[in-house]
């Protein structure tokens, strides 16, 4: 038989919340003082109306760690009336945080959750007591899960226990068939926020996986769970994840399984909606997933591109980044010769004399300037007629006409050098 210690105490009322170490050390003071208690020992505390056992209390007040504690120092989980499966099942007795960290710590300290109560006014099972709890969100799920894997039996006494029962193990299966589809990583970080199911939802539209998207919105419409999120919000947070770039199969089929649940794909001519985003990108793999939703082509904010990304289907998408990058290279390309505009019209207006002052390399550079605009020029000029006749002189004869003339316009520059 172990006895409780001073210093089990102390070591005890460390792993409590410290919004309740203050209370705990009042309750629990009655442990420090001889005779030394059984460490199975019930004590009255915070006005219950009955004692309880000391692992009951820390199950209620304390942590998973003071529950480590105390099963280590050798504490029975199979005793007390309620047992403390059913305690912790029940919504009334515990907090919600640490209440799935609880359970893991009892089970593996070989707490039985294959009893049957026999006390009055006590649920039979401690799936029972769940299952007539008002606990909600993914701690129900995890709490059922658990102690179904353990062995407790969904074992009802009357129709109203049978009712809820059936109820709880269709939330479990529900929620069973989404969790399949998530990675292990996910569903642990369910259990974040344990008094909702946000973190369900959360890691469902973070994995991009449609079965697990048709999956939760089945859970929603048949077992009536809080499992809401705005499917137009997440198609467009997709829409710009996409943005130009290829999509690929998974995340088309997301897209579509957003669209199945409720996304709007497209507003009024003119109004910010997903179809036009991605005629913005020019993607036409997403314009032609929202074609298929029954998009309009004449609501197109620009139809004929509308229409062009439509004539595109079963080509790769291409990333616009190069046609940007040679875009700029472009605009810049325009301005510097704007800026070299500039300088000639500097040089046509300087003086004779100033002009001799330039040096032979500045006259050299100058005469390789004027090849390469020349042969720019040959290139961005249309191409000439081929066979046409030079025009006819006064005689008849045909004759060159002067250099600088309308008909043979001049087309170089002359640089005076040193």
């Amino acid at each position: 038989m172990v006895k409780v210690t001073p210093q089990l105490v102390v070591d005890l009322i460390k792993t409590f919340p410290a919004e309740e170490r203050d209370a705990a050390g009042q309750d629990l003071a009655v442990l420090t003082r001889s005779p030394w208690q059984d460490v199975n020992c019930r004590l009255q505390c915070r006005g219950l109306p009955a004692p309880i056992g000391l692992l009951e209390y820390a199950l209620r007040f304390g942590s998973p760690s003071s529950l480590t504690l105390l099963l280590e120092a050798g504490a029975e989980p199979n005793e007390g009336t309620p047992r403390l499966l059913t305690v912790l099942a029940m919504s009334n007795t515990c907090p919600d945080a640490g209440r799935i960290e609880k359970l893991q710590v009892l089970l593996a300290g070989e707490a039985r959750p294959d009893y049957v109560e026999n006390a009055p006014r006590t649920p039979p099972t401690p799936l029972i007591a769940l299952a007539r709890s008002k606990l909600a969100g993914i701690q129900r799920y995890w709490l059922a899960r658990m102690l179904r894997s353990a062995g407790a039996p969904p074992i009802a006494t009357n129709d109203y226990e049978l009712h809820v029962v059936t109820r709880l193990l269709g939330e479990l299966r529900s929620i069973d068939e989404i969790m399949e589809c998530l990675p292990p990583a996910a569903r642990e970080a369910t259990k974040a926020t344990p008094s909702s199911l946000d973190g369900l939802v959360t890691a469902v539209l973070r994995s991009e996986d449609a079965t697990a998207l048709g999956r939760l919105v089945a859970a929603k419409r048949d077992m009536k769970l809080p499992l809401d999120f705005d499917a137009t919000v997440e198609l467009a947070r997709l829409t710009m994840r996409v943005a130009d770039h290829p999509l690929t199969p998974e995340r088309a089929d997301f897209a579509r399984a957003l669209i199945a649940a409720g996304a709007v794909v497209q507003l009024p001519q003119g109004g910010d909606s997903v179809f036009e985003r991605a005629l913005g990108f020019e993607n036409h793999e997403l314009v032609g997933i929202f074609l298929a939703a029954d998009a309009k082509l004449e609501l197109a904010s620009n139809p004929s591109l509308a229409l062009e990304m439509q004539r595109r289907k079963g080509r790769p998408q291409l990333p616009r980044a190069n046609a940007t990058t040679a875009s700029a290279v472009t605009r810049q390309a325009v301005a510097a010769i704007d800026q070299l505009c500039l300088g000639i019209e500097g040089l046509e207006a300087c003086a004779d004399a100033d002009l001799g002052r330039l040096t032979g390399n500045d006259a050299a550079a100058l005469q390789s300037l004027v090849k390469r605009l020349q042969g720019l020029a040959d290139r961005l000029a249309p191409p000439a007629p081929q066979n046409r006749p030079a025009p006819a002189g006064e005689n008849g004869s045909r004759e060159k006409p002067e250099a600088g003339t309308a008909a043979y316009p001049a087309r170089s520059l002359s640089v005076v050098g040193s």
